[in-house]
C-alpha cells in the first residue's frame, strides 16, 4: 500500500510542473521551430562521473526584463528576442523536470540573493533531444515599446510605438511558421510580459509583414 501510494504520489506530481517558458534569439528559435527539436546541452555541474545535460525553463514571464543572458543583439540590447510557451505537465509526462536554481552556476538554493534565478530544468544523465511542436502552446515575439514622436508636421508617428522594422525578415519567418503550423502567436510587450491585445497584435503583425514585402 505504501508503495502504491509513492508511486502515485510520484505521478501527480510529475503533472504539476504548470506553464513554463523557453526563451532564445530569433536565430536559435526558427531554427529549433523548423527542425522541432530543443536539443540539451551540458550542464555547469555535469561530471564524467555523473553526467548531467538539460534543457532550461523559467517560470518567469518578465525574465527578458531582468537578465542579460548573453544572447545575440536585439533590439533590447543583449536579451532574449523570442519566448515558446511549453506545457509543462505534458513534458514532464516524458521528461524528468526538477527545479534549479542559478546563483554564480553553483545551483544552491538561496533566494535572499540578488542573482537568484529559479529555473526548471529537462534533465537526463544523457544528450536529449524535445520535439517542441508536441509541447508548445504559443511562440512569442518580444515587441519593444517606443513612445512615438512628433513627425514633420508636427503630429505624433504611432507606428514608431513597436520596433516591427527591427529584424523584420526572420520575425516575418517565425510568423508564417507558425501561422502554417497554426501555433497561436504572441506579441509579448518587454515591459510586464503579457501579449498585446487580440486587435493590437494583429496590425502589428500585418505591419511586420507589409514592411518585410515593402509595402510600407
Amino acid at each position: 500500500m505504501i508503495r502504491l501510494t509513492n508511486l502515485l504520489k510520484e505521478i501527480t506530481e510529475g503533472k504539476q510542473v504548470g506553464i513554463i517558458y523557453h526563451y532564445t534569439t530569433f536565430e536559435s528559435g526558427l531554427k529549433i521551430l523548423q527542425s522541432n527539436q530543443l536539443q540539451s546541452s551540458e550542464a555547469d555541474n555535469s561530471t564524467r562521473a555523473n553526467p548531467i545535460y538539460t534543457v532550461s525553463f523559467t517560470r518567469d514571464k518578465r525574465f527578458h526584463n531582468k537578465h542579460n543572458v548573453g544572447f545575440d543583439v536585439s533590439s533590447f540590447g543583449q536579451t532574449p528576442q523570442v519566448r515558446f510557451t511549453v506545457d509543462g505537465d505534458k513534458l514532464s509526462n516524458k521528461y524528468k523536470i526538477q527545479p534549479y536554481a542559478q546563483i554564480g552556476g553553483s545551483g544552491r538554493f538561496e533566494k535572499e540573493r540578488e542573482e537568484f534565478e529559479a529555473e526548471e530544468r529537462a534533465v537526463s544523465n544523457k544528450p536529449f533531444t524535445i520535439p517542441i511542436l508536441t509541447y508548445i502552446k504559443s511562440v512569442d515575439i518580444l515587441v519593444e515599446y517606443k513612445t512615438p514622436h512628433k513627425d514633420l508636421s508636427g503630429e505624433y508617428d504611432f507606428d514608431e510605438e513597436y520596433d516591427y522594422r527591427t529584424f523584420a525578415p526572420i520575425r516575418v519567418e517565425i510568423i508564417k511558421f507558425a501561422q502554417d503550423k497554426n501555433i497561436p502567436i504572441k506579441l509579448i510587450i518587454n515591459k510586464n510580459g503579457n501579449p498585446l491585445p487580440d486587435k493590437v497584435k494583429d496590425k502589428v503583425i500585418q505591419k511586420i509583414l507589409n514592411w518585410f514585402k515593402g509595402k510600407w
